[in-house]
């Protein structure tokens, strides 16, 4: 059966709402980071010593009582650093460190904190009323939707906003995928319209500088039980849906009004980023009494849990032109099922995670879940080793003739007692000319009990 499971996930004890979603405007708080001289990186005595950095972002370990989503109960309400692959997409065709092809990992794609130009740092907040977002950049640039001078790309200095962006409650996902979902324009400032007003304002009235998309999971997966073909709502009535509550998974895309960015240097003009990401609370930290060698006794066993990612086509100079995700001709929204093993002892060199993603399903715009169609077996995550802070970081190899290899990435989070594991995925190519493709996404499971359930079980038929 190509069905899902519908309902909520517990927002603050809120229901999810009509998939009929209106376009609204993000609140947008912006704090200027700037440098003196263009040419200078460093700080010139101005507010860059002051900007969002990963240490404004640390790690929130778990505590009893901890909790990011959970049916019918409120978010804890911690900030917690979004982990991932933040793509902008305009660095990946025939960029110069990456020729013809994604080759992910990159110097100019990930969150690595040691190499340029990928100090992207992101961090969100569940609160009662929605959600906030916060948004830096630790080096130049950073995107569009970053930018003071919005229609300029600057090849040096620093010229752009930390931002703190105020989503309200979500809507239900436009594909019934059981996620909360948020679609709303970022709006220019006064300062913005007046400095850019050929590109900012039509008539009377004021352009977005662009859509900010936003998904967010716990779903890990449902038990269909017993099925019926004849019967499709008795099929349905018996389903048990596992979520996680320790951690969460998505994606935060912005997409920039085409055009802008056309007024600097660089060669390029705007630049759409895609943000596969997990957050948490962490179940580790490499510190001592609280490492993955420091568990009371080994834990042992199978993960299960869900994904969603996005197949980009991206055109030539890297641009993905999509209006929005679920839309677009050239982003097709991908959703499957993940499987993992792992050990956690008090043996570092035993402590190692692989996997597998299959059962990939492709979101046809007509308005229904399929077979993905150019990945027909399971995907591999290598084994991989489990650092004494609960990371891990793998290879996804032989994913068949389309795709070259990948890799994933993430973190345990939540009690040992019921861990859940939560990270990000890519596959890359180059199918040739002046198109590349490559699949990004973002995954959360849950440790399997003995009795086979996991994760939090909610009964469909609410029982």
């Amino acid at each position: 059966k190509l069905r899902m499971a519908e309902g909520s996930t517990g927002w603050a004890g809120a229901a999810l709402v009509s998939a009929d979603i209106p376009r609204t405007a993000v609140t947008a708080a912006r704090t200027p980071r700037k440098t003196v001289d263009d040419t200078d990186l460093t700080d010139d005595g101005d507010d860059l010593a002051t900007a969002l950095k990963a240490a404004d972002l640390p790690p929130v370990m778990y505590a009893a009582g901890k909790i990011v989503m959970r049916d019918g109960s409120g978010s804890s309400g911690d900030r917690l650093r979004m982990r991932g692959f933040p793509v902008r997409t305009n660095f990946v065709h025939n960029h110069g460190d990456n020729p013809g092809q994604l080759q992910l990992p990159s110097n100019q794609l990930l969150d690595h904190e040691d190499t340029h130009n990928t100090h992207f740092l992101a961090g969100l907040k569940i609160t009662p009323t929605g959600l906030v977002v916060d948004v830096g950049h630790n080096d130049r640039g950073g995107g569009t939707d970053l930018r003071i001078d919005v229609n300029t790309y600057l090849n040096a200095g620093v010229n752009r906003n930390d931002l703190k962006l105020t989503f309200g409650k979500p809507s239900a996902s436009p594909t019934g995928n059981a996620e909360h979902y948020w679609t709303a324009a970022l709006m220019p400032t006064a300062d913005q319209v007046t400095a850019d007003a050929a590109v900012l304002k039509e008539g009377t009235q004021t352009l977005p500088v662009g859509t900010y998309y936003l998904r967010l999971s716990n779903h890990a997966g449902v038990d269909t039980n017993l099925e019926d073909p004849d019967d499709p709502v008795a099929s349905a009535r018996d389903d048990a849906n596992s979520y996680l509550s320790y951690a969460a998974y998505g994606f935060f895309d912005f997409v920039p009004r085409a055009g802008l960015g056309t007024g600097g240097g660089g060669g390029y003009s705007e630049e759409p980023r895609t943000f596969p990401f997990a957050a948490g609370y962490d179940a580790f930290k490499d510190e001592a009494g609280m490492k993955t060698t420091d568990v009371a006794a080994t834990i042992e066993g199978t993960f299960k849990g869900r994904t969603i990612a996005m197949d980009l086509t991206l055109e030539d100079g890297g641009q993905r032109r999509a209006l929005a995700p679920h839309s677009s001709t050239t982003a097709s929204l991908l959703r499957g099922d993940v499987e993992l093993t792992a050990k956690i002892s008090d043996t570092a060199a035993d402590n190692k995670i692989s996997g597998k993603i299959r059962n990939l399903q492709s979101w046809d715009r007509k308005g229904y879940w399929e077979d993905y169609p150019h990945i027909s077996a399971d995907l591999a995550l290598a084994e991989s080793s489990i650092g004494a802070g609960g990371a891990f970081d793998g290879e996804i190899t032989d994913p068949g003739d389309n795709w070259g290899a990948g890799g994933y990435k993430g973190n345990f989070y939540g009690p040992h007692s019921g861990l859940e594991a939560a990270g990000a995925w890519f596959l890359n190519t180059d199918v040739g000319g002046s198109v590349d493709r490559a699949i990004v996404g973002s995954f959360g499971a849950a440790f399997v009990r003995e009795d086979g359930s996991w994760g939090h079980v909610v009964q469909a038929g609410g029982n």
